[in-house]
């Protein structure tokens, strides 16, 4: 399962992979463009330990483009160890981290934003 709620909380199934689609608008409403070369870092970490980066996955823009896909494979969601409850995590998104960050999404006005990993069943022996 993978859905993005209207306050931007992302929930997925533990183990799943999903394709997470960022856009951004300027304050006047258009939409921004990300250009050729841009560095778009997505970060999950612990809830209230923000220094502890549990996903970090960087999207290299190819051309031009009003949206950006970071995708997350199986390995990526697999935190951790198997659990029977959700579990949140924090995260946020930002353009060019290493150069010109700029925040996109992440802990703001409105609070933190929400990974939520839910129960992956485990294999048999």
């Amino acid at each position: 399962m993978f859905k993005i709620l209207n306050d931007k909380t992302i929930c997925l199934t533990r183990g799943d992979i999903a394709d997470i689609v960022v856009a951004a608008k300027l304050q006047n409403g258009e939409p921004y463009t990300f250009k050729k070369g841009d560095v778009v870092r997505f970060a999950v970490f612990k809830k209230k330990e923000c220094s502890c980066v549990v996903i970090q996955k960087d999207a290299v823009v190819e051309a031009e483009a009003t949206s950006v896909i970071i995708s997350l494979t199986a390995d990526d969601t697999r935190l951790d160890e198997i659990i029977s409850k959700p579990v949140d995590y924090w995260y946020e998104i930002v353009v060019n981290p290493d150069t010109a960050p700029q925040t996109i999404i992440g802990y703001d006005e409105a609070g933190e934003k929400i990974f939520r990993l839910f129960p992956e069943g485990g294999d048999a022996e």
